[in-house]
């Protein structure tokens, strides 16, 4: 079956858009990527080498009021996510929008509303790859009861991120990233996919290191938290504890690691690694899990399948993808009740957020 041509333009194309998005976007068929804009010209001008790109633009709203374009890949950082997004679908394209989804739930909320004003177009936050390729196979042993009742969950994320203290990462400067925190958002995504949003939470950060010095010696003030505590109880009833640390100077400690505690049974999953289970009474043992059961990085061709979709009128129900702008919606409301948690020393319950 003859395919039109999906026409793409990008808006921002750094590591991830070369690593991830550009390749994948290249290994379709009848996908063309026709334009970017990027920070620099020197910039755009080495993507457009590297990837076959025939035009640079030096305007991002020049690009996405191009009527040559079906879509367009915001690749930016977090500060321009929701006015890209914003205007990309009220230009009449369909979007993709790089994680982190925004700067602040206030954000999400319009971003979500011009969504729901466009069901024609297709949203999409770029997922966590936390997700993959195991989502598939942790989602069955939920929905199939094989761990009983969810009784608690845990996750830790513990690395040396953050230490540095002669540089500044753009996602340690809160102009940029706004609320989010280190790697938060992936996991709570993930953690929501799986098992659900909180029902009430209480949170606690800490920010040790609170300034460093950037490439130009100036003194940069860090208010981005590199420790944060998460303690609630879930929608389901399950007790759930986070502890997010990004200054972990040893060798020993840094990882990234699920635990779901059920009546029958336990899983644990070391992201990137191993997954493990144990019934009740029994040892965690590896499991090897079937390939029907994993699912790969298949971002870029979820998206322009949804696209194709929708260009034949089907309806977002019938072309879905995740996370979309209103499962992102879902995950800020949980950013922006632990920052007020955090500062109010209060419980708070997302959804009234």
């Amino acid at each position: 079956m003859n395919e039109q041509t999906i026409r793409i333009g990008f808006i921002g194309a750094g590591d991830i858009c070369r690593v991830r998005h550009l390749p994948g976007l290249a290994a379709l068929n009848n996908v063309e990527v026709v334009a970017v804009c990027n920070r620099s010209r020197s910039s755009a001008e080495r993507i457009a080498a590297d990837f076959d790109i025939s035009e640079i633009v030096k305007d991002w709203k020049s690009l996405i009021h191009r009527s040559d374009l079906d879509a367009v890949f915001i690749g930016t950082w977090p500060y321009m996510h929701a006015e890209m997004s914003i205007a990309c679908l009220q230009a009449g394209k369909h979007c993709f929008c790089q994680a982190r989804m925004c700067m602040d739930l206030a954000e999400a909320k319009q971003m979500a509303e011009a969504a729901s004003a466009c069901p024609e177009l297709v949203n999409m936050i770029c997922p966590p790859p936390t997700r993959m390729p195991f989502e598939p196979y942790v989602q069955q042993i939920i929905t199939n009861n094989e761990l009983g009742q969810i009784m608690m969950v845990q996750l830790d994320t513990v690395n040396g991120a953050n230490l540095a203290t002669d540089s500044v990462h753009w996602r340690e400067r809160i102009e940029f990233s706004g609320k989010q925190v280190m790697a938060m958002g992936i996991f709570a995504e993930t953690l929501n996919a799986w098992v659900g949003p909180y029902q009430e939470l209480s949170a606690y950060t800490s920010t040790p290191i609170y300034e460093k010095t950037d490439e130009s010696d100036n003194m940069i003030p860090i208010k981005i938290p590199q420790l944060v505590t998460i303690t609630g109880r879930l929608e389901s009833g399950a007790l759930a504890v986070e502890h997010h640390n990004g200054v972990a100077g040893d060798k020993s400690t840094p990882a990234t690691c699920l635990r779901i505690w059920g009546t029958s049974g336990t899983l644990q999953y070391h992201f990137g690694d191993t997954i493990e289970l144990a019934k009740s009474g029994n040892l965690l043992e590896t499991v090897s899990v079937a390939p029907k059961l994993q699912r790969p990085w298949l971002v870029e061709r979820d998206f322009v399948n949804a696209v194709r979709a929708a260009q034949r009128g089907e309806s977002p129900e019938a072309r879905p993808v995740s996370p979309d702008f209103n499962e992102g919606l879902l995950y800020m409301r949980k950013v922006e009740a632990v920052h007020r948690s955090a500062h109010t020393a209060q419980a708070i319950k997302p959804a009234q957020l």
